[in-house]
């Protein structure tokens, strides 16, 4: 704690610090603007909030966040800028656990918030233990400029303390494995807890360009000790050297009297390359039964036609067998498309069966009945799994949130950082009978038993065993398309 002597001095300093370097940008670039800053918790939001806003930023990353405070500074980011545009996401630190299970999480969080188009979101956890948690949560978010130009901005907060040196060395090469995934531009920003020339900085800029090293000017210190002066640079934005990204300026701002850090903007400029427009393969919205979408029956297991199959509304199978052993599913299948092109699938689980049993939703994509990937909901679980050569894998198993996975996408997107397609299974809130911004929620390479030229799509529901009560399914907005970003 400061004494009141102390707190009083700090309270008169100031900072907008060692201005950077400005180099302008060419005509066929578009700005953007991040903001990296460790919030020692949050302890006077307002005035963070104050110096954030000043700054008039595109994207925000922050540290040492509660998890509970997003919505503090997303509505303080609204209210000091006139605007309804700015929301966000945080992941949450792994307090215990072991690789690569979380047996308890802490409400510290890494927080990223834009006024940019959202495109997807990401987190993961990665193990790098030290005094403090058994794995920190990096946020990654792909946002939209303008022009739809896509940039992939990454958040983190490395392990702390001098004797986790070791730990930030390892979380680095954990970070540049994870974010290798991700396209260019890459921008990653947050609190890397050590010093320009430490053995985690010099690991990191491998890869990245450190922006103040480049373009600041003076020591670009961030953050204090003492609570009175600056002694250390610790708080960094990179960007990847293969990336054709440009910093046009970088600076540090903020008031020691608000943390113990202060926050760093870059601004960079990033060539217009607007994303492809997708091209719709087919589109049901379920007014009506549209027999050519759907010729087929179900293909990934045996079929009770028996279970009613309706169109009100949407596409609703059930209500599904009560009381009945055996498998008894019902449902349809699609023609064939060609998904190897960046192509993907989603559609709306408008209704699914009663969340207390383990009566199931099923909505898969594949070439046959032994490949083939697949979301499903069954006892209040989501579950992506995939069949290849006949052998049945769970990827991913999440609580079920009725509001944020109400859109299911199964995506096939082409890795330019290695050269081969991957699977992407990816959740979505409903806007509006349209997906909202998708959360990646697994993603693998894909595997050549499932022909991605010729992809059939699925939507099945019923039971494997005796259930009581199951209810009836109801799918809705169902896409498919090429030239998915």
């Amino acid at each position: 704690m400061l004494s009141s002597r102390l707190a009083r001095g700090v309270a008169m300093i100031v900072a907008v610090l060692f201005v950077g370097i400005a180099i302008p940008a060419s005509a066929a670039t578009l700005a953007i603007k991040v903001l990296t800053y460790n919030t020692k918790n949050g302890s006077t939001p307002n005035a963070q909030l104050d110096t954030i806003a000043a700054q008039n930023p595109d994207v925000v990353v922050l540290q040492e966040a509660q998890d509970y405070v997003l919505a503090t500074y997303v509505d303080g980011m609204n209210q000091r800028l006139a605007t309804t545009a700015w929301h966000g996401a945080y992941a949450r630190n792994c307090q215990a656990g072991t690789q690569p299970t979380c047996t308890s999480y802490s409400s510290e969080s890494a927080l990223i918030m834009t006024r940019l188009t959202t495109v997807s979101t990401d987190k993961a956890l990665i193990w790098a233990k030290d005094n403090y948690f058994a794995a920190r949560a990096t946020i990654h978010m792909t946002v939209a400029l303008m022009d739809g130009t896509q940039v992939n901005v990454f958040g983190c907060h490395l392990p702390a303390l001098y004797a986790a040196q070791a730990s930030r060395v390892a979380y680095v090469s954990a970070l540049q494995a994870w974010a290798q995934g991700f396209a260019s531009p890459r921008l990653i920003g947050g609190d890397f807890n050590d010093s320009p020339g430490t053995s985690p900085i010099v690991a990191m800029t491998q890869q990245y360009n450190d922006a103040w090293a480049i373009g600041g000017s003076g020591t670009g210190y961030t953050h204090t000790h003492d609570g009175v002066t600056l002694v250390t640079r610790i708080d960094y934005w990179f960007s990847d050297k293969g990336g054709a990204e440009a910093l046009t300026s970088v600076k540090v701002v903020g008031r020691l009297t608000d943390s113990d850090h202060l926050a760093v903007v870059a601004t960079y400029a990033v060539p217009s390359k607007p994303a492809s427009t997708e091209t719709a393969l087919m589109d049901d919205r379920f007014g009506s039964f549209v027999s050519s979408n759907w010729p087929y029956g179900v293909f990934t297991g045996t079929q009770d036609s028996t279970i009613p199959l309706t169109v009100n509304g949407g596409f609703q199978i059930g209500a599904l067998k009560e009381s009945t052993t055996g498998a008894r599913y019902n449902g349809v299948s699609s023609p064939t498309y060609d998904l190897s092109h960046d192509g993907s699938a989603y559609v709306q689980l408008a209704h699914p069966p009663n969340t207390a049993t383990t009566a199931y939703a099923m909505f898969a994509a594949g070439s046959d009945g032994s490949n083939f990937y697949r979301w499903y909901e069954s006892g209040n679980a989501l579950v992506a799994e995939k069949r290849v050569a006949g052998t049945k894998t769970a990827l991913v198993n999440l609580p079920y949130d009725s509001t944020a996975d109400q859109f299911l996408r199964i995506r096939c997107q082409y890795n330019t950082s290695s050269g081969v397609n991957e699977v992407v299974f990816e959740t979505a809130p409903n806007n509006g009978g349209v997906p909202g911004p998708f959360t990646v929620r697994h993603r693998e390479p894909w595997d050549s038993h499932v022909a991605a030229t010729a992809m059939r799509f699925e939507l099945k529901a019923g039971t494997s065993t005796a259930v009581i009560s199951p209810g009836t399914v109801a799918w809705d907005n169902f896409h498919v398309a090429s030239n998915t970003k």
